[in-house]
């Protein structure tokens, strides 16, 4: 029974909760930097469009509002709503301080608070976009109406955004708490559920690949607030639709609460279930490798498993390794980052090429070998938490450092190959081609396998990240991603390159060789300085005759030197990686 103030105490728990948020973010510089640089950058770019542009955009007349407007809406509504859902499954399924909470206040006062800080957030990030649209509007048409309805009509495309995503994402958490199988396999849903979530994305965005565009999101109602927002424009919506948008929004909200209340009552109020699976052991049969602590390691790591052939330290240190990954992948959010910024790039350059998997096969080769190796081991000490000196003093340095990479092996190499070797025989690639990309392929994933565990070991990150409610997120350190993912990707993309295009890959060595020094000496210098001027013409020299070789034999000589650096990367790294284990101590 909810208390009668509970919208005052809603209220007052959504500003409580929200100010909290930006308290955190302001203690994190480097986040609250990268945030209002995300959010200044496109405003100043708007300002600038319209000062520039606003006697053109004043001549345009009356124009209709086009299909394409109100399926961009709909779709960056579905983005709303399939953030909010995230954010609620992984990151704030339950309440802070719930027992103090729940105790004090009524369940419907803390949906309440928890809906209000979330759409306060979303806000936050529109507050200044919409600002600027709605001056700019004022500014050229001279429509006071549109100081009331364009932030009116970003309120509403907020609010309804969260609060749908609010009650998906409370639905799936309360299956997930009482859904055995759910709850088991809740990592590998989820990551179906994002690929396919993604995958609609880049079908809308991108109608060369899927056909369909976003004017086909135009018949959504959730599309249609652009109608309300071009009230008092020259640009005409449709008034029927704008009234839709409104009335449908109130219908949304009035349901929406009644729902989240009722999900996330039954999920505060229910003990989750568990994900292992139970397992019945004869006592009087139980050998030494079926009872306890192994069997209950085994089944967790169900339907994985490391063969039994591997003896049984490293065996353990990989069911570990696997366990943490599994239990925990929000840790891998840090390391798609490099992927999603690559491979965004990568994505458009293939849609727009003739067939885009002379792109997808080569980053296939280099992206996937990198995330085969930087899944497990890129943080291990940190991942060890309180246990870490028992780890020490039970394991030897070769054990764990196998036991590391095993994962990686077992599971990471045929997903690659088969991943690139799929590519390879689909793109317009000569059999040579695409089993020289395979062989690519199988090299960088060894070397990126070997070395996650070295650099993971010199740079380890102790401290940990808040997620939502989570404390012990412990992800690899900025610097450990970057050394890694540099390290392996960009021999291995001129290996690619040297073998798609030897010609583009020998002027890319003579350029970075030789006359790139020489061009910065030259910049550098003007011209005087008489040491300066011999070393840039030194560079100038050598790019000159890394050009003049033949090129066949360039490609050789170059492919067999990159080929043996890895070989022997690979080697040094294991050792490092093993005296590096053995020679640890942890802080005091």
């Amino acid at each position: 029974m909810a208390e009668s103030k509970w919208p005052q105490h809603a209220l007052r728990v959504g500003v409580f909760e929200f100010r909290r948020s930006v308290r955190a973010i302001w203690q994190d510089k480097a986040r609250a930097f990268l945030m209002a640089a995300g959010l200044v950058f496109p405003s100043l770019m708007l300002v600038g469009f319209i000062y520039l542009f606003s006697g053109a955009i004043r001549n345009v007349g009356t124009v209709s509002l086009p299909p394409v407007a109100r399926g961009t809406v709909a779709l960056l509504w579905l983005f709303g709503v399939f953030i909010a859902t995230q954010r609620v499954v992984s990151a704030r399924p339950r309440i802070d301080a719930e027992q103090l909470m729940l105790t004090t206040v009524s369940a419907r006062t803390v949906v309440g608070g928890l809906l209000v800080a979330e759409t306060l957030r979303v806000l936050a990030y529109l507050g200044l976009p919409v600002l600027v649209l709605t001056g700019g509007v004022v500014y050229l048409f001279g429509s006071l109406v549109s100081i009331l309805l364009i932030p009116l009509a970003a309120i509403l495309l907020g609010l309804t955004a969260v609060l749908v995503g609010m009650v998906l994402g409370y639905a799936i958490a309360l299956l997930i708490a009482t859904s055995p199988f759910v709850a088991r396999h809740k990592t590998v849903l989820g990551g179906i559920a994002v690929v396919v979530a993604i995958g609609g994305y880049l079908l809308m965005t991108l109608p060369q690949f899927g056909g369909v565009g976003q004017e086909s999101l135009a018949v959504l109602p959730v599309g249609w607030f652009v109608d309300l927002a071009v009230i008092g424009s020259p640009v005409r919506g449709s008034m029927t639709r704008a009234g839709v948008a409104v009335g449908g929004s109130l219908l949304v909200v009035v349901g929406g609460i009644v729902l989240v209340e009722r999900e996330a009552t039954r999920l505060w109020f229910t003990d989750p279930v568990s994900g292992e699976k139970k397992t019945d052991v004869d006592p009087e049969h139980t050998t030494p490798e079926q009872d306890g602590t192994r069997t209950a390691l085994t089944d967790a790591i169900s339907p994985l498993g490391i063969p039994r052939g591997v003896s049984q330290p490293t065996r353990r240190v990989a069911q570990w390794t696997l366990l943490r990954t599994r239990r925990d992948p929000r840790r891998l959010n840090f390391l798609l980052l490099p992927v999603v910024m690559v491979g965004s790039g990568l994505f458009s350059s293939g849609m727009q090429a003739a067939s885009p998997w002379m792109v997808f096969a080569p980053a296939a080769a280099v992206l996937l070998p990198w995330m085969a190796g930087a899944t497990f081991a890129m943080n291990p000490l940190g991942d060890e938490g309180t246990v870490l000196p028992v780890t020490l003093i039970s394991v030897s340095g070769a054990s764990y450092v196998r036991g590391l990479m095993l994962p990686g092996l077992l599971f990471g190499i045929p997903i690659v190959v088969l991943v690139t070797a799929g590519a390879g025989v689909v793109g317009p690639f000569e059999l040579p081609v695409a089993i020289g990309l395979v062989g690519v392929s199988l090299l960088t994933t060894l070397v990126a396998i070997t070395t996650a565990p070295a650099v993971g070991l010199l740079f380890p990150r102790f401290s940990a990240i808040s997620i939502g409610q989570s404390r012990e997120v412990i992800p690899p350190r900025l610097l450990t991603t970057a050394l890694h993912f540099l390290g392996v990707t960009i021999p291995a993309t001129v290996l690619v390159v040297l073998l798609i295009e030897p010609q583009l890959g020998q002027t890319l060595i003579a350029g970075i060789t030789g006359f790139l020094p020489a061009a910065l000496i030259q910049l550098a210098t003007g011209g005087d300085g008489d040491i300066l001027s011999d070393v840039g013409a030194w560079f100038q020299n050598l790019g000159t005759a890394v050009q003049s070789i033949n090129l066949e034999s360039f490609r050789l000589t170059a492919g067999g030197l990159l080929i043996f650096s890895a070989v022997i990367v690979a080697v040094v790294s294991y050792r490092v990686a093993i005296r590096r284990f053995d020679s640890y101590s942890p802080p005091t």
